[in-house]
């Protein structure tokens, strides 16, 4: 991510090591402003956050946006990555059990926030990525 979101998608967000992360209750409105803004949503995970800001990141949680296609506009492109990681998202947020999830890691001995990072970019940032389009 190389430029900076607009204010109306990081707000609420946390910023860790140029990763932003948004309260799960918050998220889907997110998802839905970003195409609006011209942002494409990639996809992302969850974190668990403890209060002493220890981070675990269970990687396997994830929810994730298929590869644009060739000859899709951008605009179509964006509303149909965030669409997919919002399926995604709710998918997990509906049959997780966060707190089981959680006893995978066996240090992870308090209480936690759980949060969703996830990756969003313009199109010239997907560009740059080298990314190639799917083939329809």
């Amino acid at each position: 991510m190389k430029d900076a979101l607009p204010l109306e998608l990081i707000e609420g967000a946390i910023l860790r090591d140029n990763e932003y992360a948004w309260d799960p209750t918050a998220f889907p409105m997110v998802l839905r402003l970003a195409p609006s803004f011209g942002y494409a949503c990639l996809g992302g995970q969850f974190w668990f956050l403890l209060p002493d800001n220890s981070l675990y990141e269970p990687f396997w949680l994830e929810a994730n946006a298929r590869d644009r296609t060739a000859g899709e506009s951008w605009s179509q492109y964006a509303w149909v990555s965030c669409a997919e990681v919002l399926a995604g998202f709710n998918a997990l947020i509906t049959g997780i059990d966060f707190d089981e999830e959680a006893k995978k890691f066996g240090s992870l001995q308090s209480s936690f926030r759980v949060l969703f990072n996830a990756y969003f970019l313009t199109e010239s940032e997907y560009s740059s990525l080298g990314l190639q389009n799917l083939k329809r």
